[in-house]
C-alpha cells in the first residue's frame, strides 16, 4: 500500500478513532522536534533558508516566464490548454537552469585549475535560477547546423574580475 493511499484512509476515520488521534499526535511530536532543533541549530537555519531562497529564485524565474507575453495569468481556455501553458513555463524554466548549470560548471574546472579560490568563492554565491543575462523576448534558433553552439568559446569569453 502506498503512504498517499493509508493516509487517505486514515484522515476519513473518525476524529475520535484511537490510531487516528495517535498518528496526528506523534506528527506533531516529529514536528516539535524539528522545530526545537531548528532553534537551537545555526547551521540548520542558514541551510533552510538557503532552501528557501533557491526555491524564491525559481518562482522568480517562473514568474519571468509567464510574464514574456504580457500577462502573468496562465494562457488558455480549456484545463488541458492551461496544463499545457504550465508546463511549456516550467520546460523553459528548467532549460534556462540546466545551461546555467553547464555555464557554471565550466567556469567551476576553469578556476579549479586556475586554482582561483576568489572566483571559486564568487561562484558559489551564483544561482543556475538567474536569468537576468538571457533576454527573453527574442528570436532563438538551436539547430543550426552550420553554427552549432560552442560552450567552450562561451565561456572563454567570460571575464572574471
Amino acid at each position: 500500500m502506498r503512504q498517499s493511499v493509508l493516509m487517505q484512509k486514515i484522515c476519513t476515520l473518525s476524529g475520535h478513532n484511537r490510531t487516528r488521534r495517535a498518528l496526528f499526535e506523534y506528527d506533531k511530536l516529529i514536528r516539535s522536534i524539528y522545530t526545537l532543533r531548528y532553534l537551537r541549530d545555526p547551521k540548520l537555519q542558514r541551510d533552510v533558508h538557503r532552501s528557501e531562497n533557491r526555491i524564491e529564485s525559481y518562482h522568480q524565474l517562473r514568474a519571468t516566464v509567464a510574464k514574456v507575453n504580457g500577462r502573468k495569468e496562465l494562457s488558455g481556455r480549456t484545463d488541458l490548454e492551461v496544463a499545457i501553458s504550465n508546463q511549456c513555463g516550467r520546460l523553459l524554466a528548467n532549460v534556462v537552469i540546466a545551461y546555467n548549470s553547464i555555464l557554471l560548471s565550466g567556469m567551476v574546472n576553469r578556476f579549479l585549475a586556475e586554482g582561483n579560490e576568489k572566483a571559486l568563492d564568487m561562484l558559489r554565491r551564483i544561482s543556475p535560477a538567474a536569468w537576468v543575462h538571457l533576454h527573453f523576448l527574442g528570436h532563438y534558433a538551436f539547430r543550426d547546423k552550420r553554427n552549432p553552439i560552442d560552450l567552450d568559446a562561451i565561456l572563454a569569453a567570460i571575464v572574471w574580475v
